[in-house]
């Protein structure tokens, strides 16, 4: 997972709200172990930075009624979907390095697929049985 200190400079731009961001979460086993099981008396401050900024992801997923805006959970190699927190399971997963390209356009805000030119309305004709 990204630093808040590094959240905090990617995010500071005149032009842009903090809402504007997009959040990666980097799921790994590591990560899965530290946020469900933080052990007492063993936590470090890597540790404590890791649970809280989870936690305030969390909320943050709460407020906005359990809908996902900006977070992006990647799955780096070795970690299963069960390794994703439950709260986060029901939005699009990506995996690493199989989806770059995925990862990349969803950070761009490109979409991968054109939508068609709207053309003109088709002509109904009504015909009376």
């Amino acid at each position: 997972m990204l630093c808040s200190w590094r959240l905090d400079r990617i995010c500071v731009s005149p032009s842009r709200s903090q809402k504007d961001c997009l959040i990666i979460i980097i799921i790994s086993p590591k990560y899965h172990k530290t946020v469900t099981s933080a052990a007492v008396g063993t936590e470090n401050d890597e540790t404590l930075n890791t649970v809280y900024i989870h936690k305030q992801i969390q909320n943050e997923f709460i407020q906005n009624g359990c809908r996902n805006f900006r977070f992006v959970p990647i799955l780096f190699p070795g970690a299963q979907k069960c390794h994703v927190p439950t709260w986060l399971q029901n939005t699009h997963i990506y995996s690493w390095p199989r989806d770059r390209d995925d990862i990349l356009r969803r950070l761009m805000r490109v979409e991968k697929y054109a939508p068609p030119p709207i053309g003109e309305l088709p002509t109904i004709v009504s015909i009376p049985i």
